[in-house]
């Protein structure tokens, strides 16, 4: 494993996850729009476990079956990919890439896509369970044992929360999400997450089994306002954990 990964984890690993996270300002949990932004750019929340009830127990049978399918994502060592909404099963990449390199326009859209059909039982569990009325992609994200991703960030810009959510599927002993200052992401299986995506993070699989989330990547219309609504109340709910 890469020596930055592994220096990484030593730093940030046992950290406690979320300890900086703040109360939110007097008044600003009666307007809804206001909170959302606050929650994503202000809140120095590392992850934010949305208020989801969710049973994986059968679509991780469907799934654990067939990710002999995903193919190679990124170049990062045990990373894999399979984009079951999008422009194609083999475009794990954001649909700007794809458009920056002429193979997609604007008059394109995304949608199921032709591996979708081998999971009938997944697609249907996402159909019923996806917060988000527009979304640009959902992909099956496979890290395999041994693998990693090299420590980086998706925002440039200071705190990002609320963009994609990250579903754990399977999530197995040995497997880490860490974030810079954040510490381990305490999954557990069935979890809707966000992710703040503006710190360093990193992720690897030191244990025998591949870990498997799904990713469901907003579109530019960004949350709708009852998956924001789901927010605020969830960050309600995990601040009245962490400070009990």
């Amino acid at each position: 494993m890469d020596q930055t990964v592994i220096d990484f984890f030593k730093i940030n690993a046992d950290l406690e996850h979320n300890k900086d996270m703040l109360v939110p300002p007097a008044g600003i949990t009666n307007d809804t729009e206001m909170f959302f932004k606050w929650i994503r750019h202000d809140s120095k929340c590392k992850s934010l476990r949305l208020d989801v009830n969710a049973d994986v127990s059968e679509i991780k049978e469907e799934i654990k079956n067939k990710v002999e399918l995903a193919i190679a994502h990124r170049g990062h060592p045990g990373w894999r990919s399979l984009t079951l909404f999008g422009y194609s099963s083999v475009m794990t990449n954001s649909s700007e890439y794809y458009k920056e390199k002429g193979m997609i326009t604007e008059y394109d859209t995304p949608d199921w896509t032709d591996v979708s059909k081998f999971f009938p039982k997944t697609v249907a569990w996402l159909k019923t369970h996806n917060p988000l009325t527009d979304f640009v992609r959902i992909r099956l994200m496979i890290l395999d044992p041994g693998g990693s991703s090299s420590p980086h960030k998706d925002y440039p810009y200071g705190q990002m929360l609320c963009g994609p959510l990250n579903i754990a599927i399977i999530n197995p002993p040995g497997a880490q999400f860490v974030l810079e200052d954040g510490g381990t992401v305490p999954w557990a299986e069935g979890d809707f997450r966000s992710m703040d995506l503006g710190s360093n993070h990193c992720i690897r699989n030191t244990g025998s089994i591949p870990r498997v989330h799904v990713i469901i990547t907003p579109s530019s219309r960004d949350w709708g306002i009852e998956a924001k609504a789901l927010a605020c109340r969830s960050y309600l709910k995990n601040i009245q954990i962490s400070k009990s």
